[in-house]
């Protein structure tokens, strides 16, 4: 309601139920009446929505009200007088759509009410609504089967007169928030949303009076009645927090209203460097722009009187703008409380609120965490190369974000990698991590630790299918004969390449050596290999290999035994 105050989602079902109403003067199909239920769910969640926002306002009057009764006072009543009112027709409506449904189907379901082992609500029989329990009284009606009844809706609320006991009550809520409010266009937002006029409709070839009730619910499927219900329902809450919203700006800007007016102190980092100072802003959550309070620092306590009072040594800090301004010297480590009261002038007099907080203080401190191993390896030939393989650090300084970090290394590169830092370092030896952080807008250097340098171990020379320096005569002769080179039991999954071997053979006496380069054994090789008998021995020498570091390394031989 209320023209352009109205949510997007309020103005998205109120034209959906437009459409559908049109559709159903055409065609009563079941996806139409199927459509009501979905809108009709959706109405109900806003109406709910609409009751927590306007709970939250009149926790404001309560508050206002506590802080200066005399003046927020009288506003506190007309908002609750509001309150009960709409409270009232939001039931009865509920009472209408229970008892409409009931009557038409002589059962209700209510949605997560009568559980049966499955959990699926079952229907209510027998009962009426008064009988229900507070909690079923505010429940979604689901399920309606006879969707396309026509016949109960004009009867129930047409031909009898609940539908007029509704229509007088909901016009008297309208009379009296009318009367509450003074803004042209408030009144004529509410009164277009709050109309039940008698008009003049097509019947035929003449035009004939019709009543809201007549128009809305005769000859109208059971589903869009129970949907048109929930949309007044709708329209009553929308109709108490357009009301409630304009008492409560009526209350005098210059009193502490609408909240609870604690006091609040916020720090910039609660914990602080050693020699840094710790720094706060303090002040009332409900300032008032008229005023500066007044702030001490230190302790208080709370006399048998029940008020609060400053005790033995304390401070007053400078106030600008509502907020004081609080700095402190950190000249010792651990943890610190601090705290104090706030003094306000009121038309109820002077009131007190207390605050308190802590921060630590800690010497600066850097900790770089190896997260596989406490040296590190060289582990690429080009780091800068995508998935080239670092050595993973976590480095991190207590109280300042991750983001605020800078890494770097005097033997390599550092590569920011997801939460942590890759290490690329250059050549064996040492290699120095350097920190620095952004603290309170400048770069602060942090510490640097310092890490060994090493080259990656080298692997183990293997002869694919071989077990226990044994293979079959059939694998050396395979179209997949080769070496491999294998690095277990080391924190990196490292994958080396064989870039060239020997073999020495004794053939007719004589010792014969063929070469490769790769790792695949060659048709020479092969050859050699066609006149060795079970149990003769070869040897794979000269192995060199490669790992992800570019540096060659030479393996031990490989001596094997055809089985």
């Amino acid at each position: 309601m209320a023209g352009n105050n109205l949510s997007p989602r309020q103005k998205m079902i109120g034209m959906m139920y437009l459409v559908l109403t049109a559709l159903l003067a055409l065609n009563v199909s079941k996806q139409v009446l199927d459509a009501f239920s979905k809108i009709n769910n959706g109405i109900v969640k806003t109406t709910k929505n609409f009751s927590l926002k306007n709970d939250d306002i009149y926790n404001e009057f309560n508050l206002a009200a506590e802080t200066n009764p005399t003046k927020a006072g009288p506003w506190k009543e007309k908002a609750f007088s509001i309150k009960s009112k709409s409270d009232s027709i939001v039931q009865m409506i509920q009472n209408l759509k229970f008892s409409l449904v009931m009557l038409a189907e002589d059962k209700v379901t209510l949605e997560g009410e009568n559980l049966d082992a499955e959990g699926k609500p079952q229907p209510l029989r027998d009962i009426t609504f008064n009988e229900l329990t507070d909690s079923q009284k505010s429940k979604n009606i689901i399920n309606i089967k006879k969707k396309k009844d026509r016949l109960t809706s004009g009867n129930f609320l047409v031909k009898e007169s609940n539908g007029q006991i509704l229509v007088d009550k909901l016009e008297s809520f309208r009379d009296y928030s009318l009367s509450l409010i003074e803004d042209d266009f408030l009144k004529n937002a509410i009164s277009e949303t709050l109309s039940f006029e008698v008009e003049k409709v097509n019947v035929g070839a003449k035009k004939s009076d019709q009543t809201w009730l007549e128009r809305n619910f005769f000859d109208m499927p059971l589903v869009a009645a129970v949907t048109l219900l929930s949309k007044v329902q709708t329209d009553v809450r929308n109709t108490e927090s357009d009301v409630i919203s304009y008492l409560k700006q009526e209350i005098d800007a210059g009193s502490l209203k609408f909240t609870s007016a604690d006091a609040i102190q916020i720090a910039n980092s609660n914990y602080v460097f050693l020699g840094d100072s710790f720094k706060a802003d303090v002040f009332l959550a409900a300032k008032d722009t008229t005023q500066n309070p007044l702030i001490y620092v230190g302790d208080y306590e709370i006399d048998e009187d029940g008020k609060y009072k400053m005790i033995g040594d304390y401070d007053s800090i400078s106030v600008v703008s509502g907020k004081g301004k609080y700095a402190v010297k950190a000249n010792s480590e651990g943890y610190k409380k601090w705290g104090g009261l706030i003094s306000m002038k009121t038309e109820a007099g002077t009131k007190l609120y207390p605050f308190n907080g802590e921060y630590q203080v800690a010497r600066a401190s850097l900790v770089v965490s190896p997260t596989k191993m406490n040296v590190f390896y060289i582990l690429a030939s080009h780091p800068l190369k995508d998935g080239a393989l670092g050595n993973p650090i976590d480095v991190s300084v207590p109280g300042v974000p991750k983001d605020k970090l800078s890494v770097s290394c005097n033997n390599g590169i550092v590569k920011k990698v997801g939460g942590g830092w890759e290490v690329f370092p250059k050549t064996t030896g040492k290699a120095k991590i350097s920190v620095s952080a952004e603290i309170d807008g400048k770069r602060r250097n942090m510490g640097s630790l310092e890490y060994r340098v090493m080259r990656t171990p080298k692997p183990e020379p293997k002869f694919l299918g071989s077990i226990n320096q044994k293979v079959k005569k059939s694998q050396l002769l395979s179209s997949n004969a080769k070496l491999y080179a294998e690095l277990s039991n080391f924190v990196f999954d490292i994958k080396y390449r064989i870039t060239g071997f020997s073999v020495d053979v004794t053939q007719r006496g004589e010792l014969v050596t063929k070469f490769a380069k790769g790792n695949k054994v060659t048709p020479e090789m092969k050859s050699l290999f066609e006149s060795l008998q079970v149990g003769s021995v070869l040897y794979f020498t000269n192995i060199t290999c490669k790992g992800p570091d570019g540096a060659p390394k030479s393996l031990p031989a490989v001596k094997l035994t055809i089985n």
